[in-house]
């Protein structure tokens, strides 16, 4: 579940990749017409369909992108709010190549530790002040949140109030 925002991401990109193709092929249906306004009556049939499947793939696309950083938002607050603490240890950091105020939404793969149960790894993007990340290497051993279930986490931050456990 915790993988679902980066997934949508990813969909979302190739949906925008993909939707170049009909807008290729748009224009390729046009040739031959000459200058002026049409009906959609008038329009070949490849520029009407290129048209709907430009339509579709860039709402969708935009869907998907905009709606990955809404969910992944969700999830974490969802986390927070209901998970159990831990302590885990940093495995790898990486750039999520996003920014938010000039903050860095980082991934992180980490190894939780629960006090009460098996340790397992788990992956999250979260957004981090620039000026913890070099606190936040691999090694690092960190306060988290988890869900017990599907063993979704979410970092704490050391200088904020930890929640109830």
């Amino acid at each position: 579940m915790n993988d679902l925002p980066s997934q949508m991401r990813r969909v979302g990109w190739v949906m925008f990749g993909v939707m170049w193709i009909p807008f290729i092929t748009l224009f390729v249906g046009m040739i031959g017409l000459p200058d002026g306004e049409y009906a959609w009556s008038q329009l070949p049939p490849l520029a009407r369909s290129s048209l709907l499947a430009v339509g579709v793939l860039a709402f969708l696309s935009i869907a998907m992108l905009v709606g990955s950083p809404i969910l992944s938002g969700l999830i974490h607050r969802a986390v927070l709010a209901n998970g159990r603490r831990a302590t885990a240890q940093i495995v790898s950091i990486s750039d999520t190549k996003t920014t938010i105020n000039y903050d860095p939404v980082v991934h992180f793969v980490l190894d939780v530790h629960p006090a009460d149960g098996p340790a397992f790894q788990a992956e999250t993007d979260q957004l981090v002040s620039r000026l913890r990340i070099p606190q936040l290497q691999p090694g690092a051993s960190v306060a988290v949140m988890y869900h017990p279930e599907t063993h979704a986490v979410a970092l704490l931050d050391e200088a904020s109030p930890a929640p109830p456990t």
